[in-house]
């Protein structure tokens, strides 16, 4: 991705909103139910394409397939790599306090559908073209735009860790470089087609209140992530790639989540990605653009904060968003600051917490703000 030179860019985390038919096609598929194939990548493909008009027609500059393909944002891997076995179990610490909200959360057909199994066997990648034809859809839909404006996301070594307990490898740091060695095929895809990667590690802050691995402290654990990450990465273009770190798409209270002055120093300082994405919009974090104040960021990163909340219906007004935007960029500078939501949309298939249409009210306020934004700082 470019730094901004002119004005403040606009882009989102990955995830939107699949169509009705499409979400009960992946159901379909998580459930292990015989699907039409051929029907399935003919859906796929159309969704991409519609989910890209969408986006341009919403003001976005930096677009996504939306993620139409897969799953969910980490475990479309089930589908696309061996080693896992039996349904885990992975609990967050603030829901643990509020049981009838988690309950209702997860009784809805979305919640019951979103599936962490164990690692019970060696992590190898088995389905090679899964990737290319999410590259191929992509493609397709830009046309003959850049594909240095879009990006398509991933899943990194660490979040695997995260979400699916090991059953298998000897210690944390053989599932990492297993996981890594069998990413990297994914992300040098992605890249050599072109594409910005998205690195998808909300680990890295959600170890601190729901991990399925306890024992290492989260001072401990983010080194671990980040060098399999870059394990994963290496010799991939730096500004070709953004990471992104968030404490969990969903509506919880979020009152155990670890602060991020407490976590975004080394992970700035050693992580190859140019470009880092956090939430910044919700009300458990919006106060922590302060943080940019202490926090030096390095010559060569740049911003993607979450101006948007992800989890609420309410639409935010584009002059909050400029705002937002304004904080940052008087803190880091206008042109290390691009305009991002604090997650995706529909991180797993059919589990939101919002109204579809409601996603694109709230992408079209962020492209108003973000003009709005570019008029006050050029």
């Amino acid at each position: 991705m470019k730094r901004n030179t002119s004005h403040i860019q606009t882009t989102h985390v990955g995830s939107l909103p699949r169509p009705d038919d499409l979400t009960q096609l992946m159901y379909d598929v998580i459930d292990k139910k015989p699907v039409d194939q051929s029907l399935l990548a003919k859906r796929v493909a159309e969704a991409v394409h519609e989910v890209v008009n969408k986006q341009r027609a919403a003001g976005v500059d930096i677009i996504s397939d939306g993620e139409m393909s897969k799953t969910g944002f980490s475990n479309y891997v089930v589908q696309r790599f061996s080693g896992f076995g039996e349904k885990g179990q992975m609990t967050l610490d603030d829901m643990a306090e509020v049981p009838l909200l988690a309950g209702k959360m997860f009784s809805e057909e979305g919640g019951q559908h979103v599936v962490m199994p164990v690692v019970d066997g060696p992590i190898e990648l088995r389905d090679r073209e899964a990737v290319k034809i999410d590259i191929a859809n992509l493609k397709s839909a830009i046309g003959s735009s850049s594909p240095d404006d879009a990006f398509i996301p991933a899943v990194t070594p660490g979040q695997m860790l995260f979400n699916f307990a090991n059953r298998y490898y000897p210690s944390r740091e053989a599932y990492l470089e297993a996981a890594a060695n069998a990413l990297r095929s994914e992300y040098q895809a992605i890249i050599d087609a072109g594409f910005n990667l998205q690195l998808d590690s909300p680990d890295l802050a959600m170890h601190h209140h729901g991990s399925t691995d306890g024992s290492i402290e989260l001072k401990n654990y983010i080194p671990l992530s980040i060098e399999a990450l870059n394990h994963a990465t290496r010799g991939l273009p730096p500004e070709k790639m953004r990471l992104h770190l968030c404490w969990g798409n969903y509506a919880g209270p979020h009152h155990h989540d670890v602060a991020l002055s407490d976590i975004i120093e080394p992970i700035i300082k050693t992580t190859t990605a140019s470009f880092i994405s956090f939430v910044a919009a919700n009300p458990r974090h919006e106060h922590e653009f302060e943080v940019w104040k202490e926090v030096k960021l390095p010559d060569d990163k740049a911003i993607v904060p979450g101006v948007i909340d992800t989890i609420t219906n309410t639409v935010e007004h584009p002059l909050l968003v400029a705002q937002r935007l304004e904080r940052f960029a008087n803190i880091v500078g206008k042109e290390n600051v691009i305009a991002g939501t604090d997650c995706g949309f529909s991180t797993f298939v059919g589990f939101q917490s919002m109204d579809s249409k409601v996603t694109w009210l709230k992408l079209e306020s962020l492209a108003r703000g973000a003009r709005i934004a570019t008029q006050r700082l050029w």
